[in-house]
């Protein structure tokens, strides 16, 4: 179908190739990504001394330094968690699943497109609120009465809705295309137990997402009614904040699943090339997946131990939020054991890969002791919950691009730069341990606080927060080269071949 005059921009706004789509993915998933690294950069900037002023906050629109400094926390955590991570695993998967199965393409090639162009209107829509008076400035868990129209009266909300239900119409359409394409769409001589484990740690991501993205699409609904057609479902008066609590955390918690199984089957697919081993343990890793799955939608209420829930209840979701460390410890141990023995290299696929484990453990511990309600009680809404949590997405984050490195050679045709490469590595993972470190020790620190140091207590917090910005200084400009090594590999990187890595997967022998 040739609708515009020039070929090549008619073939991007057109296709509905799975590999076209992958690749527009993962441009579109790196654009939100810089974004995001942007919007966090400003606020280390903001707090790395106490009593720092309005600084940048200068450029708010109207007198609100505050309200434009919570616009930021929010978009940074909304881009990154729902336009960034998430969203460039499902680049990868339109571009290798497929290969990897056998399939000819997606089995809903249009749909496939559909699903696409809503996610990138959906972000551009959810961040369009800085032009508009100002961006949602409610936290990314847009907490009611927040959300209301009393404290939040412009467009930001709005908008930032309407981002999300385009984003859940997205997510909607690609996980049935998914779940059939892998189900029913694979070669006839590959049973099921067979499918690599990538595409495997797909279809699990996409069955959790289509459990709970459509309790976000109710939420939403409601949220819009009361903004919009003064419905009641989040007043006060009926307990609405409780309610918010429900169905927002039923949906965000097991979010962080669907960011971090793509990341574990990449990891899956990566450390046995590079140990010139066999995954060790292949079937616990799937009935650990299988586990996890069920498990991350039942432990949304520790989000929620302070708000005076059911004592019985507390205790049940205590104990299922120390159980789902279980199956997610069995696959690190079956990774950790892929290495042992095996004849490891370390380009920087590998090195990443590795970076990841490391950074997910301690990510992992630190998450376990807010399974205890007494030590929740008083870690919840303080920086060490911003540190655990950013620890384990920035294992995700490391991981995914562990992935960029391994499979840049088989969309690109050429490999990137390892001398750029590890030095990318070496500044992203001390960066992201220097950045999110001395943020465990602020554990008397409320978060979205803009200005700090008003008394002798609090001007401990300016060194912590002095050494995160450097770390996060150290990231940025570990980002930079990333971007300058894919740019310029592009078109002068070493030509990879069939098979660069010595890969067994099915994508590769299909090059």
């Amino acid at each position: 179908m040739n609708i515009f005059k020039n070929p090549a921009l008619n073939r991007w706004l057109t296709t509905t190739d799975h590999k076209d789509v992958g690749m527009m993915y993962f441009f579109a998933t790196l654009l939100f990504g810089f974004i995001g690294l942007v919007l966090s950069l400003l606020i280390r900037i903001q707090l790395y001394q106490p009593n720092n002023g309005t600084a940048w906050l200068d450029w708010a629109p109207g007198d609100d330094a505050g309200a434009f400094y919570n616009s930021i926390v929010t978009m940074h955590g909304a881009v990154m968690v729902l336009f960034f991570v998430s969203p460039l695993s499902f680049g990868f998967a339109n571009y290798v699943v497929p290969l990897q199965i056998g399939a000819k393409d997606m089995a809903f090639p249009r749909l496939n497109a559909l699903s696409f162009w809503t996610f990138l209107f959906g972000g551009l829509v959810a961040a369009s609120g800085f032009l508009f008076g100002g961006a949602a400035d409610v936290g990314w868990t847009f907490y009611s009465p927040l959300t209301s129209l009393e404290y939040s009266p412009g467009n930001g909300v709005n908008l930032a809705g309407a981002g999300l239900v385009l984003l859940i119409i997205s997510v909607t359409a690609s996980t049935i295309n998914f779940i059939v394409t892998i189900l029913y769409h694979r070669v006839p001589e590959m049973d099921i137990w067979e499918m690599p484990m990538f595409t495997w740690s797909m279809l699990f991501t996409v069955i959790l997402m289509l459990t709970i993205f459509p309790i976000l699409l109710g939420a939403l609904l409601m949220l819009v009614g009361d903004r919009l057609f003064e419905t009641v479902f989040f007043i006060d008066e009926n307990r609405g904040s409780i309610l918010w609590g429900h169905l927002f955390w039923f949906f965000g918690h097991p979010e962080v699943y669907v960011v971090l199984l793509p990341e574990l089957g990449m990891l899956a697919e990566i450390i046995p090339v590079f140990s010139k081993k066999p995954l060790y343990g292949k079937r616990y890793i799937i009935y650990s997946l299988i586990i996890g799955t069920f498990l991350s939608v039942l432990v949304w209420v520790h989000h929620m131990f302070i708000t005076g829930i059911d004592p019985l209840l507390r205790e049940v979701m205590s104990i299922t939020t120390e159980l789902i460390s279980i199956p997610f410890a069995v696959i690190m141990i079956c990774l950790i054991a892929t290495l042992y023995n095996g004849k490891i290299t370390f380009p920087t696929p590998n090195l990443f890969a590795l970076g990841a484990i490391g950074i997910f453990v301690i990510g992992g511990v630190t998450g376990v002791f807010l399974s205890s309600a007494a030590i929740d009680y008083h870690l919840r809404g303080t920086y060490y919950i911003v540190a655990h949590f950013h620890y384990t997405l920035g294992a995700v984050t490391l991981g995914v691009v562990a992935a960029i490195y391994y499979w840049y050679p088989l969309m690109f045709g050429r490999i990137l730069d390892e001398r750029l490469g590890k030095l990318h590595f070496w500044g992203s993972f001390f960066g992201t341990i220097l950045t999110m470190t001395p943020l465990f020790y602020l554990t008397d620190m409320p978060r979205r606080v803009y200005v700090y140091g008003a008394n002798e207590h609090e001007l401990v917090w300016g060194d912590y927060h002095f050494l995160a910005t450097i770390g996060a200084l150290v990231v940025f400009f570990a980002q930079l080269v990333f971007l300058y090594n894919l740019i310029r590999s592009y078109s002068h990187g070493r030509e990879a071949g069939s098979n660069p890595w010595n890969g067994s997967t099915q994508e590769w022998a299909g090059k």
